[in-house]
């Protein structure tokens, strides 16, 4: 996620624009963006991430802008597993 929070690939107004949730989804808090989910998790961090999956499989990618963490969860088991599993470690990271 350093590439597109250093404006590497697009500048500041492009980047913002790209990870900004628009339009609310079906979890509490969760914005979708262009392609990307923005959150925040239980601690006030922003959380900017996309996962998905089929039945006995999924995975979850969850960056936080701003932080040097980043949390990627893979499962042989349906979803939403992975996004609780990314969830439980991201909410219990040190904030920088």
């Amino acid at each position: 996620m350093n590439a597109p929070t250093s404006h590497k690939l697009l500048n500041a107004h492009y980047t913002e624009l790209l990870i900004t949730g628009k339009v609310a989804m079906r979890r509490p808090g969760i914005k979708y963006a262009c392609g990307f989910e923005d959150e925040l998790a239980s601690d006030g961090a922003r959380c900017v991430g996309h996962g998905g999956g089929s039945p006995g499989m999924n995975g979850r990618l969850s960056p936080s802008p701003g932080s040097n963490y980043l949390v990627v969860a893979l499962a042989n088991l349906d979803p939403p597993a992975t996004y609780d599993i990314a969830r439980f470690i991201r909410d219990r990271l040190p904030l920088d």
